[in-house]
């Protein structure tokens, strides 16, 4: 089922410069660029959006695949701190500061049932003056070891099988030394009525296209998570999808970034859409700003992945299951999670273990764990470690939405993020009866995701 939600509105952000970084890839990472930044840019976003006089545009960062992360070294032309995602990050930045606008959100002034979204435009959000360029505490994943054997039934570096019983194999190279050298072409080469399990090896490059996944029984795999890059620079709507759209139902990935290339304060800028049943992720990455992972509908589970953004960038009417995952909030935004979940499904989004975490600049600004985009949204954080960033009250509303028929709620969470005694957040705690439903077997039964064994 396609969502039909209403676009936010909102001035694009006046960017004052741009941080560019480069990936090593095989484990470390550093920054590869210099930063620069000016002041005075003025920024307008909707739905809670932000910006700051200088745009961060991160390329490529996140966790290393085959190794450790190592710290980065920026230098700043003008104040600012280039960043490492995933890996260390230099010292520096603050937040640009601002008034606070009116509330926006996705969709105002109407009832989602269902998971049909009525309403109208919102406007508003944050509005944020001059700023430096964002430096701080490094965020991002644990670099796993080892890279994945891609033969027809690889394993991943923690043992995880990535491609049991593939009977086929495709590969793409942007070298020209495999059958493909775009990943859409592999794709269209498999039948629409595909009944077996086809792997799409994709070797280490960066793959600049929209790529649109629309066959059953695909497994796409990668040399890692940081030397295998899909990536497109698009500004949409999130109708219309995004870099990457996955609508094939029994879908496997691992060792690969999608990612939104557009810049901070470009409105939506979707890195993945998933619309279908059984798709799974394992050692990905997704990056981008707002909107970045949109689990539309269906069931989808992460496993080890990265997942960066600044507001609503993990969204959706879905049931999802985030194991051992990191959430990086790389610049202000209003909220983590923006859940659709439909009156009638008993989970919406489940994050078991991994950590919340932010640059120093969103530190300073402070993130809602969640906001609900739907009357009916769930959300559940278990043992998440939460950085200082997350506000106190954790969750807040969005347009019409408010809180009081949401399924919000956390156990055991740790950090400086975690707060149970904040009237918003107490009442949300799971006692240890509860939390007992919250496993991947329960989430998502009767399907039980080959990646999380």
């Amino acid at each position: 089922m396609t969502a039909n939600p209403a676009t936010e509105v909102g001035g694009a952000s006046q960017a004052g410069g741009t941080t560019s970084m480069a990936t090593n890839a095989g484990g470390s990472i550093g920054v590869g660029g210099v930063a620069t930044t000016a002041t005075g840019g003025t920024a307008n976003g909707s739905g809670g959006a932000r910006a700051n006089g200088g745009v961060t545009q991160i390329q490529g960062g996140g966790p290393g695949q085959g190794g450790a992360s190592s710290a980065g070294q920026g230098t700043s032309a003008t104040g600012g701190k280039a960043s490492a995602v995933g890996g260390g990050q230099s010292s520096g930045g603050v937040a640009a500061s601002g008034g606070t606008g009116s509330a926006g959100g996705k969709a105002s002034g109407g009832t989602n049932v269902g998971g049909t979204s009525n309403g109208g435009t919102a406007t508003g959000g944050r509005s944020a003056t001059g700023g430096t360029a964002i430096g701080g505490t490094a965020a991002g994943g644990v670099a796993t070891g080892g890279k994945a054997d891609m033969g027809g039934a690889s394993t991943g570096g923690s043992g995880v099988t990535l491609c049991p019983g593939a009977t086929q194999t495709l590969t793409v190279a942007a070298d020209g030394s495999g059958q493909y050298t775009t990943v859409q072409a592999a794709i269209n080469a498999i039948s629409s009525s595909n009944s077996k399990l086809v792997q799409v090896n994709v070797k280490a490059g960066t793959y600049n296209e929209q790529v649109t996944i629309n066959r059953p029984y695909v497994c796409l795999t990668g040399a890692s998570a940081a030397s295998t890059i899909i990536t497109h620079t698009i500004d949409t709507n999130i109708v219309t999808g995004g870099t990457v759209l996955l609508t094939g139902n029994d879908f496997s990935a691992a060792n690969i970034t999608f990612q939104n290339s557009a810049a901070d304060g470009s409105a939506q800028r979707v890195a993945l859409m998933a619309q279908g049943q059984r798709q799974q992720f394992y050692n990905c990455r997704f990056i981008s700003y707002q909107d970045t992972l949109y689990t539309n509908t269906g069931t989808q589970y992460f496993k080890d992945c990265y997942i960066q953004g600044n507001t609503d960038y993990i969204f959706g009417d879905a049931t999802a299951v985030f194991q051992n995952c990191t959430m990086y909030s790389a610049s202000q935004g209003t909220a983590v999670t923006a859940p659709r979940t439909p009156q009638g499904n008993t989970y919406g989004f489940v994050f078991l273990g991994g950590a919340l975490t932010a640059s120093a600049a969103t530190g300073t600004a402070r993130v809602n764990l969640g906001r609900p985009w739907g009357p009916y949204a769930a959300a559940a954080f278990l043992n998440v470690a939460l950085g200082a960033h997350i506000t106190s009250a954790g969750w807040t509303t969005m347009s019409s939405n408010t809180l009081q028929y949401t399924r919000f709620s956390e156990y055991k969470s740790t950090g400086a993020g975690a707060n149970t005694t904040d009237a918003t957040r107490s009442s949300r705690q799971l006692g240890d009866a509860q939390a007992a439903n919250y496993t991947v077997a329960k989430v998502l039964s009767p399907w039980l995701p080959g990646y999380s064994q």
